[in-house]
């Protein structure tokens, strides 16, 4: 039997001839097109999303975005656990919609159109032709979908949206990594298959590092299988030289100053796996189930006869199996995320491919008991990739029609900005602080008090996770300050942002009474720079929720 890892795509034959499959395939890219263009549609449609859970997350999004509008660069000009990747995205789409707050879900239905069509360009002569518009359409969902991986699809939400970026290059990754081109020639597709997977990583690098380091080892155990191909090797470096190079030239190659971010990230985050060693054993147990369909997929997808060779070769598909699982596992770890294995999901896709593939060549030759055998394989397949699927694409159409039909925001506190009227945050009781009427009216009441005491001129910081405000009144934002602030989860005591980093040229300080975040992620936050303040700034005002201090 052939082994798996040599999946023959045949070339086309002439137009209309019985042996070509080509009308089938003018089909299918044809419902592909159309079926992605309505997945990017409804992202761009929803735009913002009638928030249930995370609300403080859209002024991620939206004060970082608005950061880059206005000339500012993460690492250089203010703090960031993030690379530019998040923010140049949602800026794009601020530059597309006026400013809209709209433009977190324009920035996502973007992506989801690069992603889409990048999975589909790449699985032609890697991936069977149904397998390739499900991949394709599937990452395209998977970076679109307005609720965070892991949660209920009703629970709406654009919080962590970067983490499904992530994932979405990370299937990119996989793919060209575990699945190499047919053709007619030896090396085809070897180079542009090098310079998708570099190109992929280096966005990766730029967006959350944590992705690059997963897609990394893909990159090592592809070479394992497939050899130091010149033309591959080239491609790779070709890919992650060319983006590497333009986003370091963005940030001005200020490489000691990102270094230096990604020290205190790391420095946070260790905390924050500490303090949460109960909840990393919960999520690992809660993948058991998981780990058991990957283990019958890595059993039963191999071919019945194995090559008498070395044991790494014999068992590929147990190895990358492996390998995908522990990456998503240290995702799910490093992330806030309780649940989700997207990658394993785009795994499950490939190796449903080549059981396809080797179903194809069998034809009615193919004893019983491997006929048996190929449905249970694809049976565990979309076992493992269609609960991701069907959720993701739910929860994108929940969110198109929660904003069809905003009758049940009516009697919500909304908010008095302008700008912020798009945005509806519905009251859930476990993130009231964070969300609907409570932090609505809580933005509201330091809106007004800038309102009050404060021109265009100031440049206002907050002490918050996040810092709505600059956005909200359209003020130039402050030099200083952080991307999202979460002591000893982004930061801790050391290393850290110094009291000039932090306060930047701000000439105000927004300080809540009470903030939008537990009191675990806050009084270290506030323990740390309240002294600086103190020194650099003077209480002027102070309304129900805020106190207001200007610069001495």
């Amino acid at each position: 039997m052939a082994d798996l890892s040599q999946v023959s795509h045949a070339p086309d034959g002439p137009q209309g001839s019985a042996e070509s499959p080509r009308g089938g395939r003018s089909r299918g890219g044809l419902f592909f097109f159309v079926a992605l263009a309505l997945i990017c549609g409804a992202a761009a449609y929803v735009g913002i999303v009638p928030t249930r859970v995370f609300g403080h997350d859209n002024f991620f999004f939206l004060d970082n975005g608005w950061r880059i509008v206005n000339g500012l660069r993460p690492h250089l000009d203010f703090y960031s656990p993030w690379g530019p990747v998040t923010y140049l995205i949602v800026g794009l789409g601020m530059v597309l919609s006026n400013d809209s707050p709209n433009a977190i879900g324009y920035g996502s239905a973007m992506f989801g159109l690069l992603a889409g069509l990048w999975a589909y360009g790449l699985g032609r002569n890697r991936l069977e032709n149904g397998l390739r518009i499900l991949f394709g359409l599937y990452l395209a969902v998977l970076a679109t979908a307005p609720y965070s991986i892991g949660t209920w699809f009703v629970w709406s939400t654009h919080a962590m949206a970067y983490n499904r970026y992530g994932y979405a290059l990370l299937g990119l990754v996989l793919m060209e990594c575990l699945q190499r081109a047919e053709g007619a020639e030896e090396n085809a597709g070897e180079l542009w298959g090098g310079i998708s997977t570099g190109a992929a990583l280096g966005v990766a690098l730029f967006l959350k590092i944590s992705y690059f380091a997963m897609g990394a080892p893909m990159v090592a155990l592809s070479l394992v299988y497939r050899g130091l191909s010149r033309r591959r090797l080239g491609g790779l470096a070709l890919g992650f030289g060319v983006v590497a190079v333009a986003l370091l030239a963005y940030l001005s190659f200020d490489i000691p100053r990102i270094v230096q971010d990604m020290r205190i990230a790391a420095g946070g985050r260790s905390k924050m796996i500490a303090h949460n060693a109960l909840s990393l054993k919960t999520k690992l147990a809660v993948q058991v189930p998981t780990l058991l369909i990957l283990i019958g997929l890595s059993s039963y997808g191999s071919a019945a006869k194995k090559r008498k060779e070395r044991w790494i070769a014999e068992h590929e598909l147990a190895i990358w199996g492996l390998v995908v699982f522990l990456a998503d596992v240290v995702l799910l770890c490093s992330n806030m995320q309780m649940r989700g294995m997207p990658i394993l999901c785009a795994f499950a896709i490939i190796v449903a491919s080549r059981i396809v593939a080797e179903r194809g060549r069998a034809g009615v030759a193919a004893p019983r008991t491997e006929r048996q055998r190929y449905i249970f394989v694809l049976l565990l397949c979309g076992l493992l990739s269609l609960p991701q699927l069907c959720s993701d694409l739910a929860g994108l159409a929940y969110g198109a029609k929660q904003k069809a039909d905003p009758s049940e925001a009516a009697g919500l506190v909304r908010f008095t900005s302008p700008r912020l009227a798009p945005v509806i945050l519905y009251d859930y009781p476990f993130t009231r602080q964070a969300n609907g009427g409570v932090y609505t009216a809580h933005i509201n009441d330091g809106v007004e008090l800038l309102k009050r005491y404060c021109g265009p001129e100031e440049r206002v910081i907050t002490f918050d996770m996040v810092n709505p405000f600059p956005y909200a009144l359209g003020w130039r934002p402050a030099r200083g300050g952080m991307a999202a602030s979460a002591y000893n989860n982004l930061f801790s005591d050391e290393p850290r942002p110094s009291d000039d980093e932090y306060f930047g040229d701000a000439t105000v300080v927004m300080v809540p009474k009470e903030p939008a975040i537990d009191r675990y992620y806050y009084d270290g936050y506030y323990r740390i720079y309240h002294p600086g303040l103190l020194e650099r700034f003077r209480l002027v005002a102070e309304s129900e929720s805020w106190w207001l201090y200007k610069r001495k």
